[in-house]
């Protein structure tokens, strides 16, 4: 049986797979469907911009009639034949031109700023999931030795040295330790689980170059000026006003050019198309955009002053929980030294079973509190890279 396990122990760290960073971001945004999405609109948009700016297709206008011939008194057929062509004025496919690649440009930015997103949760959830692990540790630390103190307390109620209601509390204690181990266990494999699955990689494992860290000394003014909400915002303003001149030019832009000749009559005709835009249908088209241009600035400005209030806030509250692990960790350091005394003094005979497995219990709470500290660190440092738009490592 033992060879059994140790075999499928062997196949299953052969078949792991371990992954740098760069790596993982790769498979991240492979397997998003969004992503992939948004690449696909970026490269529509590109072929509409060429389209919008290609020339109407050539067309034949025929215009058949029945004339009567005085002379025979009968009706001869003749009927105009025109070729007629719609090009594309320059002053127009310029604007378009630029239209269409601001478009392009603020869709390329919205792309970015989803995957940043996508990394970031992503970050996240894998940064859980190695304090998952170290919990899990702990819990089977907190197993082990509960274990070995109920096997001891077993030996000594058989010896007739301890209680049974002695015994029967370190019974529960290993009950209960056995417990939280099996729940810590399912929730790491339950997270490990969910990374394959965001990953499209069931034999992913681990990142080798990512480990829990904190925030490093950065310039918060320049992330901010940078911002891809303020870029996707600006971009969204200057195509507002793009698309007003489009509109704007494009009021000349329907002129029709055709050469023909009349069967029956022998003539070479001519025909121009030429457009009068007196209604203020364009004006009004114009001003439509020109309002949420408008409001797009303004959104841009409040935007800013959102981002700067929520950097400085995050920042301060990851001072302060940076703060509050240490703080913990000496806990941690109080806590084992206490139960060492304690210990001692079962061992004695000085202390009872009760204040033994409560400052037991105590320290690896201890410990448990430092990576509860570390997880609510995370969550801020999470949350302060999705205010500024992009992943701080």
């Amino acid at each position: 049986m033992k060879a059994i396990i140790l075999m499928l122990f062997c196949i299953y760290i052969l078949s792991a797979k371990e992954l740098n960073y760069e790596e993982f971001k790769e498979k991240l945004y492979n397997n998003s469907q969004d992503i992939v999405m948004q690449e696909a609109l970026t490269k529509s948009i590109m072929a509409e911009g060429n389209a919008m700016n290609a020339w109407d297709s050539p067309y034949a206008e025929i215009t058949p009639s029945l004339v009567r011939n005085r002379a025979t008194k009968k009706f001869d057929v003749e009927a105009q034949v025109l070729f007629m062509i719609t090009p594309r004025m320059p002053w127009v496919t310029s604007v378009i031109k630029e239209s269409y690649d601001i478009k392009t440009t603020k869709n390329l930015k919205i792309t970015q700023l989803q995957k940043n997103i996508l990394e970031i949760g992503a970050k996240r959830s894998y940064l859980e999931y190695l304090i998952f692990k170290e919990q899990l540790k702990i819990y089977q630390n907190k197993e082990e030795l509960s274990k070995n103190l109920y096997e001891i307390a077993q030996k000594r109620f058989s010896a007739s040295r301890i209680s049974k209601a002695e015994l029967l509390r370190f019974q529960s204690d290993y009950s209960i330790a056995l417990a939280e181990l099996k729940a810590q266990n399912a929730l790491v494999e339950s997270r490990l689980r969910s990374l394959q699955v965001l990953l499209g990689d069931d034999s992913f494992s681990d990142i080798i170059d990512l480990d829990f860290y904190y925030l490093p000394s950065i310039d918060f003014e320049s992330r901010m000026k940078n911002s891809l909400y303020n870029e996707i915002l600006s971009l969204d303003a200057a195509d507002y006003e793009k698309s007003a001149k489009v509109i704007g030019r494009s009021q000349m832009d329907a002129l029709e050019f055709g050469a023909g000749y009349t069967f029956g009559q022998n003539s070479i005709d001519f025909k121009v198309t030429i457009p009068f835009p007196v209604t203020p249908k364009s004006n009004y088209q114009q001003k439509a955009l020109l309002e949420l241009q408008s409001a797009s600035l303004r959104q841009n400005e409040i935007s800013k002053q959102k981002i700067k209030q929520n950097i400085d806030s995050y920042n301060a509250q990851i001072k302060e929980q940076q703060e509050i692990i240490n703080i913990s960790k000496q806990n941690e350091q109080n806590a084992f030294a206490l139960f060492e005394i304690m210990q001692k003094g079962y061992d004695a005979g000085s202390i009872s079973v009760f204040e033994y497995l409560n400052t037991k219990n105590a320290y690896l709470s201890s410990q448990i509190k430092t990576t509860q500290e570390k997880l609510n660190y995370i969550n801020l440092l999470s949350l302060l890279e999705e205010t500024i738009g992009e992943s701080i490592k």
